[in-house]
Protein backbone atom coordinates (compact mmCIF):
# COMPACT_ATOMS: atom_id res chain seq x y z
CA UNK A 1 0.00 0.00 0.00
CA UNK A 2 1.33 3.36 -1.05
CA UNK A 3 1.85 6.00 1.37
CA UNK A 4 -1.08 8.88 2.12
CA UNK A 5 -1.36 11.75 0.86
CA UNK A 6 -0.31 14.43 3.42
CA UNK A 7 -3.42 16.37 4.76
CA UNK A 8 -3.88 20.04 2.76
CA UNK A 9 -2.76 18.29 -0.27
CA UNK A 10 -4.40 19.57 -3.63
CA UNK A 11 -5.52 17.18 -6.21
CA UNK A 12 -6.70 18.29 -9.67
CA UNK A 13 -6.08 21.43 -8.41
CA UNK A 14 -9.35 21.20 -7.31
CA UNK A 15 -9.71 18.67 -4.04
CA UNK A 16 -8.31 19.46 -1.04
CA UNK A 17 -7.19 16.25 1.41
CA UNK A 18 -8.73 16.55 4.86
CA UNK A 19 -8.60 13.33 6.48
CA UNK A 20 -8.46 9.68 5.85
CA UNK A 21 -11.72 7.64 5.42
CA UNK A 22 -10.27 4.53 4.87
CA UNK A 23 -7.98 1.94 3.31
CA UNK A 24 -8.34 -1.11 1.93
CA UNK A 25 -7.41 -3.49 -1.19
CA UNK A 26 -8.06 -1.15 -3.78
CA UNK A 27 -6.49 1.94 -2.21
CA UNK A 28 -6.99 4.92 0.21
CA UNK A 29 -10.05 6.37 0.85
CA UNK A 30 -9.81 10.17 1.60
CA UNK A 31 -12.27 13.26 3.07
CA UNK A 32 -11.86 15.98 0.79
CA UNK A 33 -12.90 19.59 -0.22
CA UNK A 34 -14.03 20.09 -3.28
CA UNK A 35 -12.70 24.10 -4.14
CA UNK A 36 -15.20 24.44 -6.69
CA UNK A 37 -18.31 24.03 -5.17
CA UNK A 38 -17.43 23.93 -1.68
CA UNK A 39 -18.66 20.76 -0.55
CA UNK A 40 -16.47 17.76 1.02
CA UNK A 41 -16.27 14.06 -1.28
CA UNK A 42 -14.99 11.41 -0.84
CA UNK A 43 -11.68 10.78 -2.90
CA UNK A 44 -10.89 7.26 -3.77
CA UNK A 45 -7.15 7.05 -4.97
CA UNK A 46 -5.47 3.79 -6.62
CA UNK A 47 -1.22 4.04 -7.07
CA UNK A 48 0.06 1.91 -9.50
CA UNK A 49 3.35 2.27 -7.71
CA UNK A 50 3.83 -1.05 -6.20
CA UNK A 51 0.59 -2.15 -7.84
CA UNK A 52 1.22 -6.03 -8.38
CA UNK A 53 -2.13 -7.30 -9.53
CA UNK A 54 -3.56 -5.40 -12.20
CA UNK A 55 -7.19 -6.36 -12.21
CA UNK A 56 -7.08 -3.85 -9.25
CA UNK A 57 -7.28 -1.53 -12.17
CA UNK A 58 -9.53 -3.22 -14.05
CA UNK A 59 -11.82 -3.19 -11.27
CA UNK A 60 -10.90 -0.11 -10.81
CA UNK A 61 -12.18 1.64 -14.05
CA UNK A 62 -14.88 -0.56 -14.28
CA UNK A 63 -16.19 1.06 -10.93
CA UNK A 64 -15.76 4.32 -12.04
CA UNK A 65 -17.49 3.32 -15.47
CA UNK A 66 -19.90 1.84 -13.21
CA UNK A 67 -20.83 4.64 -10.33
CA UNK A 68 -20.99 6.96 -13.50
CA UNK A 69 -24.53 5.30 -14.77
CA UNK A 70 -25.69 4.52 -11.47
CA UNK A 71 -29.01 6.73 -9.40
CA UNK A 72 -30.30 5.72 -6.77
CA UNK A 73 -30.81 8.03 -3.05
CA UNK A 74 -29.10 5.22 -1.07
CA UNK A 75 -26.00 5.04 -3.32
CA UNK A 76 -23.71 8.31 -2.94
CA UNK A 77 -23.62 9.89 -5.92
CA UNK A 78 -20.73 9.89 -8.74
CA UNK A 79 -18.83 13.79 -9.40
CA UNK A 80 -15.52 12.34 -11.31
CA UNK A 81 -12.99 10.47 -11.87
CA UNK A 82 -9.68 11.24 -13.83
CA UNK A 83 -5.55 10.26 -13.40
CA UNK A 84 -3.04 11.87 -12.25
CA UNK A 85 0.60 11.93 -12.77
CA UNK A 86 3.96 12.61 -11.34
CA UNK A 87 7.82 12.26 -11.75
CA UNK A 88 7.36 8.41 -9.98
CA UNK A 89 3.44 7.15 -10.29
CA UNK A 90 0.30 7.26 -11.94
CA UNK A 91 -2.49 7.83 -9.81
CA UNK A 92 -5.86 7.06 -10.38
CA UNK A 93 -9.01 8.98 -8.46
CA UNK A 94 -12.74 8.18 -8.28
CA UNK A 95 -14.68 11.03 -6.48
CA UNK A 96 -18.05 10.66 -5.25
CA UNK A 97 -20.65 12.46 -2.76
CA UNK A 98 -20.33 11.25 0.76
CA UNK A 99 -22.33 9.64 2.79
CA UNK A 100 -22.26 11.18 5.97
CA UNK A 101 -22.48 9.17 8.91
CA UNK A 102 -20.45 6.14 10.67
CA UNK A 103 -20.12 2.58 9.30
CA UNK A 104 -22.26 0.05 10.58
CA UNK A 105 -18.97 -1.95 11.57
CA UNK A 106 -17.82 1.80 14.01
CA UNK A 107 -21.14 1.39 15.13
CA UNK A 108 -20.92 -2.23 16.20
CA UNK A 109 -17.46 -1.19 17.74
CA UNK A 110 -18.73 1.42 19.50
CA UNK A 111 -20.58 -1.35 21.45
CA UNK A 112 -24.43 -0.13 20.20
CA UNK A 113 -26.73 -2.75 20.02
CA UNK A 114 -29.16 -3.47 17.61
CA UNK A 115 -32.66 -4.84 18.19
CA UNK A 116 -34.71 -7.03 15.86
CA UNK A 117 -36.43 -4.51 14.83
CA UNK A 118 -33.71 -2.11 13.56
CA UNK A 119 -31.83 -4.86 12.34
CA UNK A 120 -34.97 -5.05 10.25
CA UNK A 121 -34.98 -1.78 8.91
CA UNK A 122 -31.77 -1.80 8.16
CA UNK A 123 -32.48 -5.00 5.76
CA UNK A 124 -35.42 -3.50 4.46
CA UNK A 125 -32.71 -0.36 3.28
CA UNK A 126 -30.33 -2.20 1.99
CA UNK A 127 -32.94 -4.70 -0.12
CA UNK A 128 -34.19 -1.78 -1.39
CA UNK A 129 -30.98 -1.13 -3.21
CA UNK A 130 -30.37 -4.99 -3.90
CA UNK A 131 -33.70 -4.70 -6.12
CA UNK A 132 -32.69 -1.45 -8.00
CA UNK A 133 -28.51 -2.92 -8.73
CA UNK A 134 -30.01 -6.56 -9.78
CA UNK A 135 -32.45 -4.59 -11.73
CA UNK A 136 -30.37 -3.23 -14.35
CA UNK A 137 -29.54 -4.79 -17.31
CA UNK A 138 -27.06 -6.34 -17.11
CA UNK A 139 -27.22 -6.84 -13.28
CA UNK A 140 -25.10 -4.87 -11.12
CA UNK A 141 -23.62 -7.81 -8.17
CA UNK A 142 -21.63 -5.77 -5.26
CA UNK A 143 -20.18 -9.02 -3.71
CA UNK A 144 -18.35 -7.54 -1.05
CA UNK A 145 -22.05 -6.43 1.45
CA UNK A 146 -20.73 -5.80 4.79
CA UNK A 147 -20.99 -3.62 7.72
CA UNK A 148 -17.88 -1.48 6.76
CA UNK A 149 -19.49 -0.81 3.65
CA UNK A 150 -23.20 0.31 4.88
CA UNK A 151 -23.09 3.59 6.12
CA UNK A 152 -25.91 4.86 8.96
CA UNK A 153 -26.48 8.57 7.95
CA UNK A 154 -26.52 11.33 10.09
CA UNK A 155 -30.11 11.32 8.79
CA UNK A 156 -30.67 7.45 10.13
CA UNK A 157 -30.77 6.41 6.43
CA UNK A 158 -28.50 3.55 5.11
CA UNK A 159 -25.86 4.10 2.23
CA UNK A 160 -24.20 1.55 0.55
CA UNK A 161 -20.63 2.21 -0.57
CA UNK A 162 -17.51 0.61 -2.12
CA UNK A 163 -18.31 -0.69 -5.68
CA UNK A 164 -14.78 -2.08 -6.13
CA UNK A 165 -15.45 -5.48 -6.30
CA UNK A 166 -18.73 -5.12 -8.35
CA UNK A 167 -19.41 -7.65 -11.24
CA UNK A 168 -22.24 -7.25 -13.72
CA UNK A 169 -23.38 -10.58 -13.68
CA UNK A 170 -23.61 -13.06 -16.49
CA UNK A 171 -21.71 -10.59 -19.09
CA UNK A 172 -18.85 -11.24 -17.55
CA UNK A 173 -19.10 -14.07 -15.40
CA UNK A 174 -17.13 -15.71 -17.69
CA UNK A 175 -14.48 -13.18 -17.89
CA UNK A 176 -13.89 -13.23 -13.73
CA UNK A 177 -15.42 -15.92 -13.12
CA UNK A 178 -11.89 -17.11 -11.42
CA UNK A 179 -11.32 -13.78 -9.03
CA UNK A 180 -12.41 -14.66 -6.01
CA UNK A 181 -13.67 -11.17 -4.77
CA UNK A 182 -15.15 -10.55 -1.38
CA UNK A 183 -14.05 -10.50 2.46
CA UNK A 184 -14.14 -13.51 4.92
CA UNK A 185 -16.79 -14.15 6.68
CA UNK A 186 -19.60 -12.39 4.45
CA UNK A 187 -19.05 -14.54 1.16
CA UNK A 188 -21.24 -16.75 0.33
CA UNK A 189 -20.03 -20.61 -0.96
CA UNK A 190 -20.08 -19.75 -4.55
CA UNK A 191 -17.94 -16.57 -4.17
CA UNK A 192 -15.00 -19.20 -3.13
CA UNK A 193 -15.47 -20.99 -6.49
CA UNK A 194 -15.14 -17.44 -8.23
CA UNK A 195 -19.29 -17.21 -9.09
CA UNK A 196 -21.80 -14.37 -8.10
CA UNK A 197 -24.93 -13.66 -8.78
CA UNK A 198 -27.78 -11.70 -7.26
CA UNK A 199 -28.61 -14.44 -5.10
CA UNK A 200 -24.84 -13.90 -3.70
CA UNK A 201 -25.25 -10.85 -2.63
CA UNK A 202 -28.49 -11.94 -0.18
CA UNK A 203 -26.28 -14.53 1.50
CA UNK A 204 -23.69 -11.44 2.00
CA UNK A 205 -26.88 -9.54 3.62
CA UNK A 206 -27.71 -12.38 6.13
CA UNK A 207 -23.68 -12.38 7.56
CA UNK A 208 -23.78 -8.68 7.88
CA UNK A 209 -26.74 -8.59 9.55
CA UNK A 210 -25.67 -11.15 11.67
CA UNK A 211 -22.30 -9.54 12.68
CA UNK A 212 -24.84 -6.34 14.22
CA UNK A 213 -26.69 -9.06 15.90
CA UNK A 214 -24.01 -11.06 17.69
CA UNK A 215 -21.05 -8.78 17.26
CA UNK A 216 -18.90 -11.47 16.11
CA UNK A 217 -18.01 -12.45 12.66
CA UNK A 218 -20.23 -14.66 10.97
CA UNK A 219 -17.10 -16.47 9.60
CA UNK A 220 -16.61 -17.38 13.33
CA UNK A 221 -19.80 -19.00 14.41
CA UNK A 222 -20.07 -22.46 14.15
CA UNK A 223 -21.17 -24.30 11.25
CA UNK A 224 -22.76 -27.91 9.92
CA UNK A 225 -22.68 -28.59 6.51
CA UNK A 226 -21.24 -24.71 5.49
CA UNK A 227 -24.74 -23.76 7.19
CA UNK A 228 -23.79 -21.09 9.65
CA UNK A 229 -25.35 -22.41 13.54
CA UNK A 230 -26.25 -18.79 14.54
CA UNK A 231 -29.50 -19.28 16.09
CA UNK A 232 -28.03 -20.13 19.73
CA UNK A 233 -26.27 -16.81 19.70
CA UNK A 234 -29.10 -14.39 19.14
CA UNK A 235 -32.74 -13.66 20.50
CA UNK A 236 -35.28 -13.02 17.69
CA UNK A 237 -38.64 -14.06 17.09
CA UNK A 238 -38.65 -17.45 15.18
CA UNK A 239 -39.98 -15.45 12.17
CA UNK A 240 -37.21 -13.72 11.49
CA UNK A 241 -34.97 -15.91 12.38
CA UNK A 242 -36.25 -18.65 9.79
CA UNK A 243 -36.05 -15.64 7.07
CA UNK A 244 -32.38 -15.11 8.03
CA UNK A 245 -32.00 -19.51 7.23
CA UNK A 246 -33.39 -18.11 3.91
CA UNK A 247 -30.64 -15.75 3.27
CA UNK A 248 -27.93 -18.13 4.47
CA UNK A 249 -28.56 -21.15 3.13
CA UNK A 250 -25.38 -22.19 1.15
CA UNK A 251 -26.74 -23.79 -1.64
CA UNK A 252 -27.93 -21.12 -4.26
CA UNK A 253 -30.82 -22.89 -4.97
CA UNK A 254 -32.16 -23.18 -1.24
CA UNK A 255 -31.59 -19.13 -0.86
CA UNK A 256 -33.92 -16.50 -1.57
CA UNK A 257 -33.84 -15.87 -5.94
CA UNK A 258 -34.33 -12.13 -5.50
CA UNK A 259 -34.09 -9.18 -3.41
CA UNK A 260 -37.79 -8.69 -4.30
CA UNK A 261 -38.94 -11.65 -2.76
CA UNK A 262 -36.74 -11.92 0.31
CA UNK A 263 -38.16 -7.94 0.63
CA UNK A 264 -41.67 -9.07 0.67
CA UNK A 265 -41.23 -11.81 2.59
CA UNK A 266 -39.89 -9.79 5.34
CA UNK A 267 -42.00 -7.61 5.28
CA UNK A 268 -45.16 -9.09 4.58
CA UNK A 269 -44.65 -12.69 5.70
CA UNK A 270 -48.01 -13.36 4.13
CA UNK A 271 -47.10 -13.30 0.68
CA UNK A 272 -49.97 -11.84 -1.25
CA UNK A 273 -49.36 -12.58 -5.21
CA UNK A 274 -52.06 -13.57 -7.08
CA UNK A 275 -52.67 -17.15 -6.35
CA UNK A 276 -54.66 -20.04 -6.10
CA UNK A 277 -55.34 -19.75 -2.26
CA UNK A 278 -57.57 -17.96 -1.03
CA UNK A 279 -56.28 -14.59 1.20
CA UNK A 280 -56.76 -14.73 4.52
CA UNK A 281 -59.98 -12.45 5.58
CA UNK A 282 -57.35 -9.34 6.84
CA UNK A 283 -54.17 -8.12 5.86
CA UNK A 284 -52.70 -8.55 9.55
CA UNK A 285 -49.32 -10.20 9.99
CA UNK A 286 -49.24 -12.77 12.31
CA UNK A 287 -46.71 -14.19 14.48
CA UNK A 288 -46.17 -17.16 17.19
CA UNK A 289 -48.38 -16.73 20.03
CA UNK A 290 -46.40 -16.26 23.48
CA UNK A 291 -46.13 -19.48 25.35
CA UNK A 292 -47.44 -21.57 22.08
CA UNK A 293 -46.21 -25.17 22.67
CA UNK A 294 -47.12 -25.90 18.96
CA UNK A 295 -43.78 -26.50 16.61
CA UNK A 296 -42.91 -24.81 13.48
CA UNK A 297 -40.27 -24.88 10.80
CA UNK A 298 -40.94 -23.13 7.44
CA UNK A 299 -37.47 -23.24 4.98
CA UNK A 300 -37.73 -22.55 1.38
CA UNK A 301 -38.43 -26.17 0.12
CA UNK A 302 -40.50 -27.56 3.25
CA UNK A 303 -42.94 -26.99 6.37
CA UNK A 304 -42.81 -28.92 9.34
CA UNK A 305 -45.50 -28.13 11.74
CA UNK A 306 -46.03 -30.31 15.18
CA UNK A 307 -49.40 -29.51 17.36
CA UNK A 308 -48.68 -31.15 20.95
CA UNK A 309 -51.38 -32.38 23.27
CA UNK A 310 -53.41 -29.35 24.17
CA UNK A 311 -54.12 -30.49 27.53
CA UNK A 312 -57.35 -30.27 30.10
CA UNK A 313 -56.53 -26.67 30.71
CA UNK A 314 -59.34 -25.02 28.92
CA UNK A 315 -63.15 -24.56 29.65
CA UNK A 316 -64.42 -26.83 27.04
CA UNK A 317 -61.90 -30.01 28.02
CA UNK A 318 -63.31 -29.82 31.53
CA UNK A 319 -66.67 -29.59 30.35
CA UNK A 320 -65.53 -32.72 27.90
CA UNK A 321 -64.37 -34.80 31.02
CA UNK A 322 -67.36 -33.62 32.88
CA UNK A 323 -69.86 -34.96 30.32
CA UNK A 324 -67.81 -38.24 30.18
CA UNK A 325 -67.87 -38.54 33.62
CA UNK A 326 -71.59 -37.96 34.22
CA UNK A 327 -72.76 -40.65 31.14
CA UNK A 328 -70.25 -43.28 32.96
CA UNK A 329 -71.45 -43.26 35.93
CA UNK A 330 -75.14 -42.69 35.28
CA UNK A 331 -74.56 -45.92 32.77
CA UNK A 332 -73.03 -47.87 35.94
CA UNK A 333 -76.35 -46.98 38.30
CA UNK A 334 -77.78 -48.27 35.27
CA UNK A 335 -76.21 -51.58 34.91
CA UNK A 336 -76.82 -51.73 38.69
CA UNK A 337 -80.72 -51.44 37.80
CA UNK A 338 -80.69 -53.76 35.30
CA UNK A 339 -79.06 -56.79 37.28
CA UNK A 340 -81.80 -56.36 39.79
CA UNK A 341 -84.61 -55.71 37.63
CA UNK A 342 -84.01 -56.57 33.93
CA UNK A 343 -85.77 -55.10 31.44
CA UNK A 344 -85.27 -53.98 27.50
CA UNK A 345 -86.07 -50.17 28.07
CA UNK A 346 -83.67 -49.89 30.63
CA UNK A 347 -80.72 -52.12 29.15
CA UNK A 348 -81.49 -49.51 25.99
CA UNK A 349 -81.52 -46.94 28.21
CA UNK A 350 -78.09 -47.74 29.91
CA UNK A 351 -76.40 -48.37 26.48
CA UNK A 352 -77.42 -45.00 25.02
CA UNK A 353 -75.63 -43.65 27.94
CA UNK A 354 -72.71 -45.91 27.48
CA UNK A 355 -72.40 -44.84 23.52
CA UNK A 356 -73.33 -41.14 24.50
CA UNK A 357 -69.79 -41.19 26.73
CA UNK A 358 -67.79 -42.55 23.79
CA UNK A 359 -67.76 -39.12 22.34
CA UNK A 360 -66.73 -36.88 24.93
CA UNK A 361 -64.30 -40.00 26.04
CA UNK A 362 -62.24 -39.44 22.64
CA UNK A 363 -62.23 -35.85 23.06
CA UNK A 364 -60.91 -36.08 26.82
CA UNK A 365 -58.04 -38.74 25.56
CA UNK A 366 -56.92 -36.67 22.15
CA UNK A 367 -56.72 -33.62 24.41
CA UNK A 368 -54.64 -35.73 26.80
CA UNK A 369 -51.95 -37.57 24.25
CA UNK A 370 -53.10 -36.85 20.85
CA UNK A 371 -51.19 -35.14 18.37
CA UNK A 372 -50.95 -33.66 14.87
CA UNK A 373 -48.15 -33.27 12.28
CA UNK A 374 -47.67 -31.56 8.97
CA UNK A 375 -45.54 -31.92 6.45
CA UNK A 376 -45.51 -30.17 3.09
CA UNK A 377 -42.70 -30.16 0.87
CA UNK A 378 -42.36 -28.68 -2.68
CA UNK A 379 -44.35 -31.55 -4.26
CA UNK A 380 -46.03 -33.94 -1.27
CA UNK A 381 -48.32 -33.07 1.94
CA UNK A 382 -48.83 -35.19 5.00
CA UNK A 383 -50.88 -35.19 7.45
CA UNK A 384 -50.89 -37.36 10.85
CA UNK A 385 -53.03 -37.97 13.52
CA UNK A 386 -52.02 -39.72 15.97
CA UNK A 387 -53.14 -41.37 19.72
CA UNK A 388 -51.11 -43.47 21.45
CA UNK A 389 -50.56 -46.17 19.19
CA UNK A 390 -53.31 -45.57 16.85
CA UNK A 391 -52.19 -43.39 13.75
CA UNK A 392 -54.27 -41.80 10.51
CA UNK A 393 -52.51 -40.58 7.75
CA UNK A 394 -53.39 -38.81 4.99
CA UNK A 395 -50.74 -37.60 1.72
CA UNK A 396 -51.28 -36.45 -1.57
CA UNK A 397 -49.21 -34.02 -4.51
CA UNK A 398 -48.29 -30.53 -2.77
CA UNK A 399 -50.06 -28.99 -6.02
CA UNK A 400 -53.67 -29.79 -5.34
CA UNK A 401 -53.47 -27.74 -2.04
CA UNK A 402 -55.38 -24.81 -3.32
CA UNK A 403 -56.99 -23.23 0.09
CA UNK A 404 -55.78 -22.76 3.92
CA UNK A 405 -58.43 -21.12 6.23
CA UNK A 406 -60.51 -20.84 9.01
CA UNK A 407 -63.51 -22.44 9.55
CA UNK A 408 -66.33 -22.92 12.35
CA UNK A 409 -66.19 -26.92 13.36
CA UNK A 410 -69.08 -26.05 15.63
CA UNK A 411 -70.84 -23.75 17.75
CA UNK A 412 -70.94 -23.68 21.97
CA UNK A 413 -72.89 -21.60 23.92
CA UNK A 414 -74.38 -19.89 20.72
CA UNK A 415 -69.68 -19.15 19.92
CA UNK A 416 -68.60 -20.74 16.94
CA UNK A 417 -65.75 -22.58 17.47
CA UNK A 418 -63.38 -22.41 14.64
CA UNK A 419 -60.63 -24.60 12.88
CA UNK A 420 -57.73 -24.88 10.32
CA UNK A 421 -58.85 -26.36 6.81
CA UNK A 422 -57.07 -27.31 4.69
CA UNK A 423 -58.22 -28.39 1.10
CA UNK A 424 -56.39 -30.42 -1.46
CA UNK A 425 -57.83 -31.47 -4.54
CA UNK A 426 -61.51 -32.93 -2.97
CA UNK A 427 -60.60 -33.14 0.42
CA UNK A 428 -60.72 -30.80 3.22
CA UNK A 429 -58.71 -31.44 6.10
CA UNK A 430 -59.50 -30.43 9.48
CA UNK A 431 -57.13 -30.15 12.45
CA UNK A 432 -55.83 -27.75 15.53
CA UNK A 433 -59.72 -26.94 16.89
CA UNK A 434 -58.35 -27.36 20.27
CA UNK A 435 -55.92 -24.56 19.62
CA UNK A 436 -56.08 -20.77 20.71
CA UNK A 437 -57.52 -18.09 18.22
CA UNK A 438 -54.02 -16.49 17.72
CA UNK A 439 -52.66 -19.71 17.13
CA UNK A 440 -54.88 -20.94 14.74
CA UNK A 441 -54.63 -17.66 13.27
CA UNK A 442 -50.65 -17.67 13.49
CA UNK A 443 -50.89 -21.40 11.64
CA UNK A 444 -52.71 -20.07 8.76
CA UNK A 445 -50.40 -17.58 8.11
CA UNK A 446 -47.63 -19.48 7.95
CA UNK A 447 -48.70 -22.56 5.67
CA UNK A 448 -50.83 -20.38 3.38
CA UNK A 449 -47.31 -18.28 2.64
CA UNK A 450 -45.35 -21.24 1.95
CA UNK A 451 -47.99 -22.50 -0.22
CA UNK A 452 -47.52 -19.59 -1.93
CA UNK A 453 -43.69 -19.44 -2.14
CA UNK A 454 -44.00 -22.73 -3.91
CA UNK A 455 -46.31 -22.00 -6.56
CA UNK A 456 -44.15 -18.78 -7.21
CA UNK A 457 -41.25 -20.60 -7.49
CA UNK A 458 -42.89 -22.77 -9.45
CA UNK A 459 -43.53 -19.85 -12.18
Amino acid sequence: MHDTQPIGTLIQARYQIMNVLGRGGSGITYRAEDAFTGRQVALKELSLKGLNDWKKLELFEREARLLEDLDHPAIPSYVDYFQVDTADNRLFYIVQEIAEGQSLAELVAAGERFSETAVKCIAAEVLEVLQYLHGLNPPIIHRDIKPQNLIRGNDGSIYLVDFGAVQTAYREATAFGGTVVGTYGYMAPEQFRGQAYPATDLYSLGATLLNLLTRQNPGDLPQKRLKIEFRPFITVSERFADWLDSLLEPLLEERFETAKVALETLTRPVVRLQSRVRPLNSTQVFHKPSGSKVRLHRSRRQLTLKIPPSGLHNAEAMVMVFLALSMYISSIFGILSVLVVFSMPMLFFVLLLWAGGIGPTLMVLNALAGTVTLTITSDRYTLTRQLFKWKQEHSGAARDLYSVEMTTAYTQNNLPVTTIALSAGTQIHKFGTSLSTPEKAWLTSEIQAFIVDQESMQR
